[in-house]
């Protein structure tokens, strides 16, 4: 007896060793959630670009089961595409196991978000994260996919997209993130460092946050002619949902002629403010072009 309880034992050892028991994935959200994944996430539905953007950053692209319609149609050809209220039918349809949006977004859908959870989803809230918090914010999307170079894939891309140019001489630059009473970039914004790693200066970088982790900052028209005195080389417009203004809308301002020789640049807002690590090295460079449009070859 002794002998085939033994036996027993060792074959059950012998199954655990070669089929390990998957540990449960325990991780928290920015609306205050304890999640916990019982495996890796296959099969998810994302409702914001910047996290289905950077899911594919971190080779987790093949596991979109659904993106939102705000999300780039070139990115993800065939991959279904859900309106910004999509109800909880549209999205238990196709058999997630978790979906990611934006504390925002989940604000419009409190509803459709209880209902996936009573349905056994798992919901994850992630705020859009500033420049500093991006790695953490990585390593999570890494925690619940599985993919354990997330975090380390951040650094190494930042430390290889900064442009080598002199500290002397760069241009200085404002960017215009919203036309409604003139805001720019707050210091730790994506944008912020995004102008930085272009080689640029952003004349606006004693801005104060809306609020804390906002990547807006209240400028000013006074404020903005005022640094126009002390010279603007470039007045980036940051062009989209968030700020949907024309050429002609800008040109046309009372107070535009105030900014003298600064040349004025559009550029669409998912290469500017979206945290986006799979666009980042595009935006640095098409920025770049900009500050430096005679190429910018520097020893």
């Amino acid at each position: 007896m002794a002998r085939c309880l033994m036996r027993l034992l060792s074959v059950l050892v012998f199954l655990l060793l070669q089929y390990p028991v998957q540990a449960e994935i325990r991780v928290s959200d920015d609306s205050g959630r304890s999640l916990v994944l019982k495996q890796p996430a296959g099969r998810i539905v994302s409702l914001y670009a910047g996290h289905s953007e950077n899911l594919l950053a971190i080779g987790a692209g093949d596991f979109l089961a659904a993106v939102s319609e705000g999300d780039d149609p070139h990115l993800f050809a065939g991959v279904p595409r859900l309106p910004f209220r999509a109800d909880a039918e549209q999205i238990l349809a196709l058999s997630p196991d978790l979906v990611l949006m934006r504390p925002f977004t989940e604000s419009t859908l409190g509803e459709t978000v209880r209902i996936l959870e009573k349905s056994g989803v798992t919901v994850a809230s992630l705020d859009p994260p500033t420049w500093d918090g991006m790695g953490p914010y990585l390593s999570k999307l890494g925690i619940m996919t599985g993919i354990e170079s997330a975090e380390k894939l951040w650094r190494e891309k930042t430390a290889a997209v900064a442009k080598k140019v002199p500290e002397e001489g760069r241009p200085r630059v404002f960017l215009e993130s919203s036309f409604r009473g003139l805001k720019t970039c707050s210091p730790s914004s994506w944008a912020a460092h995004v102008i930085h790693l272009a080689g640029g200066v952003n004349v606006a970088g004693g801005a104060q946050p809306l609020r804390e982790g906002s990547p807006l900052a209240p400028w000013g028209e006074e404020r903005l002619l005022t640094l126009a005195m002390e010279g603007i080389d470039v007045y980036l417009v940051q062009a989209g949902a968030m700020n949907p203004v024309t050429e002609q809308d800008v040109l046309s301002r009372s107070w535009i002629s105030g900014l003298e020789n600064a040349r004025i640049v559009f550029l669409p807002e998912e290469y500017i403010s979206r945290p986006s690590l799979f666009r980042l090295e595009e935006s640095v460079d098409r920025l770049f072009k900009v500050l430096y449009p005679e190429g910018g070859v520097f020893p």
